[in-house]
C-alpha cells in the first residue's frame, strides 16, 4: 500500500522531547525516551521521503539502532523496536500496515510502565498514519487506548474524543464490541467528572445492547463502571457486590487488577480495614500494569490515614515520594496525605497538600474531588467523606463472603 509523501513532518513527538529533557542524563529512562524518539521520527521520514530513509546504510538506521541496543537487555520494548526497524527494512516500498501492530506493542510497554504521555503519542501516532480502510480494528484499539491514558492523565476532554472516535469508526466498521467499549469508556469519564446521570444512561443502554449482541466480556467491563456510579451515590455495599460479580466474571488479568484495586478503594470507605489491606497487597504482589500497583499504593496512603496508623501512613507515603503520578491519582493522594497530616498534628502542611489538589483538580475538572477538598479546607470533611447519612454501609452475608474470597487471595499470593 502507497501512501501519500505529502505530508510536512512538522513538529511532533513532543512528549518524548521533553521526556529527553526531564530525565537525568544517560539515564534508563533516558535512553528509553531517546529510542522511541528516534524511532518515531525514523518512521514519520519514512513515510514522509520512502524507503531510502531504512537503507542499510542510512545515518538514520544506524542511529535508531544503536539507542536501541543502549536499552536493558530486560526491557521488553528493545525487542518491540528492533522488530519496528527490520518490518520496515524488509518491505521494498513504504507500507504502514505491517509497522502498526508493532507500534501498537510499543505502545503497551510503555502505557504498563505508566509512561502514559509517551503511550498517548504512540497510540496517536497510530491514529494518525493507520487508514480506516485497511487498518479499522487497530485503529479503534488505539483510540481505546489513547482515551484511557488520556482519562488518566486528566485531559478529560481528550479523553472523551477519542473514545467517541472509536465509537464511530466502530459503527462504521460493524464492529460491536468495540463500540459497547467506545460507549463505556464515555461512562467513565462521565463518572470522573461527576456526571451520574448522564453515566447512568449510558450504562444502561450498554446492559441493553451487550446483552442483546451476547457480549459477555463488555457486560463485565460495564459492571465495573456500574460499581463506580454506585460508590458515587454513596451506596458503598452496593458498589462491593456489583464489583465482585464483575471480578468473578471478568476473564482479563488487567481488568481483574483494576476491579480489584476498586474494591480496595470502596473497603476502605465501609472501614473494613483488614479486607481492604487485602485487596490492595494482592494488586502489589500480583498487578500486571505500573498503574494498578501505583493507585494501590494511594490507596495504601488512604488506609493508613482512615485507619488512624501512623507508622504506616509514613511509610506508604515514603514508597510515593518523589514518583509521578497520573492526574486524578495525584490528587487522591494530596487529599489522602492531607488527611493524616492533619490527624497526626501537621496542620499546616495539610492545607498546602489540599490545596494544591483542589488547583489540580480545578485544572482536570475533577468536580468530586474539588468538593472533596474543599469541604476539608473548610474543616468539613466528615459532612463529605463520613456522613454515615449519605453512606449506605451493608454488613450482609455477601459482603462476608467477599472478605473471606480476599484473605484466601491474600494468604495465597503473600
Amino acid at each position: 500500500m502507497k501512501r501519500s509523501r505529502t505530508t510536512t513532518l512538522g513538529l511532533k513527538h513532543l512528549a518524548f522531547f521533553e521526556a529527553v529533557g526531564e530525565a537525568e542524563e544517560n539515564s534508563p529512562k533516558a535512553r528509553s525516551a531517546t529510542a522511541g524518539l528516534l524511532m518515531l521520527r525514523l518512521i514519520d521520514h519514512w513515510v514522509l521521503a520512502g524507503p531510502v530513509m531504512v537503507e542499510p546504510e542510512s545515518v538514520s538506521v544506524t542511529s535508531v539502532r544503536a539507542a536501541i541496543m543502549q536499552l536493558e537487555p530486560r526491557d521488553p520494548g528493545r525487542e518491540v523496536l528492533l522488530g519496528l526497524v527490520n518490518a520496515m527494512q524488509t518491505v521494498r516500498e513504504v507500507d504502514i500496515q505491517p509497522v502498526l501492530p508493532r507500534l501498537f506493542a510499543y505502545a503497551g510497554c510503555l502505557e504498563k510502565r505508566a509512561e502514559l504521555s509517551l503511550a498517548a503519542d504512540v497510540y496517536a501516532t497510530i491514529a494518525r498514519l493507520g487508514e480506516e480502510e485497511f487498518d479499522g480494528d487497530l485503529l479503534i484499539d488505539s483510540f481505546l487506548r489513547l482515551g484511557y491514558c488520556e482519562r488518566l492523565m486528566g485531559t478529560l476532554d481528550d479523553a472523551e474524543a477519542s473514545y467517541a472516535m472509536a465509537g464511530k469508526i466502530s459503527k462504521r466498521q460493524k464492529e460491536t464490541a468495540r463500540g459497547l467499549r467506545s460507549q463505556i469508556g464515555l461512562a467513565v469519564v462521565a463518572v470522573t467528572r461527576g456526571n451520574l446521570p448522564k453515566a447512568e444512561k449510558l450504562l444502561a443502554e450498554i446492559a441493553i445492547e451487550s446483552d442483546r449482541t451476547h457480549c459477555a466480556e463488555e457486560y463485565t467491563k460495564a459492571l465495573h463502571v456500574q460499581s463506580s456510579l454506585a460508590y458515587r451515590r454513596g451506596e458503598l455495599g452496593r458498589a462491593v457486590r456489583i464489583a465482585y460479580e464483575a471480578l468473578r466474571k471478568s476473564s482479563t488479568p488487567l481488568d481483574r487488577d483494576l476491579i480489584l484495586g476498586d474494591i480496595g478503594g470502596y473497603l476502605i470507605m465501609m472501614d473494613r480495614f483488614e479486607a481492604a489491606r487485602d485487596a490492595l497487597m494482592i494488586i502489589e504482589a500480583t498487578g500486571i500494569t505500573e498503574i494498578v500497583r501505583l493507585n494501590a499504593r494511594v490507596n495504601m496512603v488512604a488506609l493508613a490515614a482512615r485507619s488512624r496508623d501512623e507508622t504506616m501512613f509514613r511509610a506508604a507515603r515514603a514508597r510515593l515520594d518523589g514518583v509521578e503520578l497520573p492526574a486524578e491519582a495525584q490528587v487522591n493522594y494530596l487529599i489522602e496525605s492531607a488527611r493524616g497530616l492533619r490527624l497526626f498534628g501537621e496542620a499546616d502542611s495539610a492545607r498546602q497538600f489540599l490545596e494544591t489538589a483542589r488547583d489540580l483538580a480545578v485544572e482536570h475538572r475533577l468536580n468530586r474531588s474539588i468538593f472533596e477538598a474543599e469541604e476539608m479546607l473548610a474543616n468539613r470533611d466528615e459532612s463529605l467523606a463520613r456522613n454515615r447519612d449519605q453512606i449506605v454501609i451493608e454488613q450482609t452475608e455477601p459482603m462476608a463472603d467477599v472478605e473471606q474470597e480476599l484473605r484466601k487471595m491474600a494468604m495465597a499470593v503473600a
